[in-house]
Formats: C-alpha cells, structure tokens, sequence
C-alpha cells in the first residue's frame, strides 16, 4: 500500500480549530493587561506629578496649573490636565490615556481634597466629560 507522509484536510481543520479556541480565550485576557498597564502608567504619572508639584511649591510657595513649568516627563499617549481652586493650597490633576477611552485616574492635594486623602490616586471610568466641566471620579475608591 502506498501512503502520502503529511497531514490529512482533517487533521489541519482540528488543529485550527484548537488554535482558535486557544487565542479566543487568550485575546481577551491580554487586552485586560494592557488596559491594566495603561492605568498604571497614569498612576504613575500622577505620583511623578506630585513630586515635581513639591518641588515647585517649595520654590515658589504656589503649585503649578501647566505641566510645562514642571520639569517632569508624561508617558506617551498620557495628557494630565491641572485644576487649581487655589494655587497655594492645593490642586487637582486628572490623567487620561488615549488607549483606554472611558478611563481616568485623578488626585487631589491639599485643600481640593475633599473627599479623599490628599494625594490618594483614585482611577475609574470618566464621568461629566463636556465643554465647561471637569472630569470627575465617584468619591469611593
């Protein structure tokens, strides 16, 4: 009898299938990491801002409302817009990551926090995202 050496239309259609089930379940997963990285990073970049807030401060007994006169380097696709009621007492900052629309990490220092720790980092989903307002998280973390 003469065989073939090779693999049969069957044999390829199983394995593929396999392949596929193995990557459906997979593909998910590592999407949530990424998200998981990406809000890091802004957590990150709020923990880096509130040094070189620090540092600003004691050199100017004011907090800074731009980014640009602090000497601190934002991750790429990361924008933190600074809101300050008062710029002597405190200021709050929300970082957005264009990877992850919907997300937002924001703190709050000194007298602008209100309702949490000042200079607790608190991430969630973006609420009030208009012309006019400010983001805002829900007060519980």
């Amino acid at each position: 009898m003469n065989r073939r050496k090779g693999f049969t239309f069957v044999e390829l259609l199983v394995v593929m299938l396999l392949i596929g089930a193995l990557s459906s379940m997979a593909v998910p997963r590592f999407r949530q990491y990424k998200a998981r990285a990406y809000i890091a990073t802004m957590q990150s970049d709020l923990g880096n801002l509130k040094i070189a807030q620090e540092e600003y401060w004691t050199e100017h007994q004011k907090y800074a409302t731009d980014t640009t006169n602090l000497e601190i380097r934002i991750s790429a696709n990361v924008a933190i817009a600074i809101t300050s009621r008062d710029v002597i007492g405190g200021y709050t900052a929300v970082a957005t990551h264009s990877n992850v629309p919907g997300q937002q990490c924001q703190t709050a220092i000194g007298r602008d926090a209100s309702s949490r720790e000042s200079g607790a980092v608190a991430c969630g989903a973006a609420i009030g995202s208009g012309s006019g307002g400010t983001n805002t998280l829900p007060s519980s973390p």
